[in-house]
């Protein structure tokens, strides 16, 4: 396992095709629900990658496909340590394993300037269906319409100092040669306003902004340079990630699938890798495991 397979060139554009799909989707949510919940943008990201789940045999004879492990609930009581969503790539020939790479994703949504976001409640989860059998006494047509804006002043809320999140990432990352990155949800463009309640449906085809990638110590640098509890602005990222905002498709297919980015896995990280990938109660909210089954060498 010291050398990389080379990776079809079909198999990587099924890889991209399908995280891009995952992208367009996601980010189309976000537009039309701007007060969605970051954790229901997690889950739609990974339900638009299960239509990739059944085997697929390519031109160039590789056989590819993809499992969805989704824990769900559990992520909405308790905060996670590291990451979100673990993207697995397993390669194998003739029935055997030869390469096995990670990339770990962190999610932030975007908050928008004006217009409240629908955030992660534990005590709201808890009542289950009673927060619907028994709404407030009094819902005023008012309070159904809002505006929402969003701009490059626009702040990623949950991303502060007032944590521990990227201390612990830092300290993961050094053990694990860089395996987490920041995944940022973002409107399709900015600037971006959306009233309710809505008259139309938006729709995406290609997002401009979207779902984007960065180092996570390029994150560190721009959050540590913060002052007080805000998170920070679009602009700001958008003006430290120099070296990577990259789009998720890209990230996926281009960096991580051809081992440019992420931690390769063998004996020595496996320990590491089940803590994270195989607790139950682990900081890892779903995982995706791609799986490259290549035509045999002749």
């Amino acid at each position: 396992m010291d050398d990389w397979p080379i990776i079809p060139d079909d198999a990587v554009d099924w890889f991209r095709t399908a995280f891009s799909e995952a992208n367009r989707v996601t980010t189309e949510r976000l537009d039309n629900v701007p007060n969605i919940r970051e954790t229901t943008l997690d889950d739609t990201l990974i339900d638009a990658l299960i239509d990739y789940s059944a085997p697929r045999l390519l031109g160039s004879g590789a056989i590819v496909r993809m499992e969805i492990h989704n824990i769900g609930g559990l992520r909405r009581v308790s905060r996670w340590e590291t990451a979100d969503i673990a993207v697995l790539v397993s390669v194998h020939r003739g029935g055997g394993l030869i390469a096995q790479k990670i990339g770990l994703l962190q999610s932030k949504r975007l908050y928008p300037e004006r217009g409240h976001v629908d955030d992660e409640d534990s005590f709201e989860f808890r009542l289950g269906m009673n927060r619907f059998l028994y709404p407030e006494p009094k819902l005023s047509l008012s309070s159904l319409s809002t505006r929402f804006r969003f701009s490059t002043r626009s702040r990623y809320q949950a991303l502060t100092q007032s944590t521990d999140q990227i201390d612990q990432i830092a300290r993961f990352n050094s053990r694990l040669s860089d395996a987490i990155y920041y995944l940022f949800f973002n409107p399709s463009v900015v600037p971006l306003a959306v009233e309710y309640p809505l008259t139309a449906r938006r729709r995406i085809d290609r997002p401009t902004l979207g779902c984007r990638v960065y180092r996570a110590d390029t994150i560190e640098d721009a959050v540590k340079k913060l002052r007080g509890h805000q998170g920070p602005m679009l602009q700001t990222l958008e003006a430290a990630g120099q070296s990577s905002n990259w789009r998720l498709e890209y990230w996926a297919a281009d960096l991580l699938l051809k081992c440019k980015v992420g931690a390769r896995l063998d004996s020595s990280s496996s320990e590491l890798a089940d803590s994270i990938l195989y607790r139950r109660s682990g900081p890892i909210g779903a995982a995706v495991s791609a799986s490259i089954h290549l035509p045999d060498e002749r």
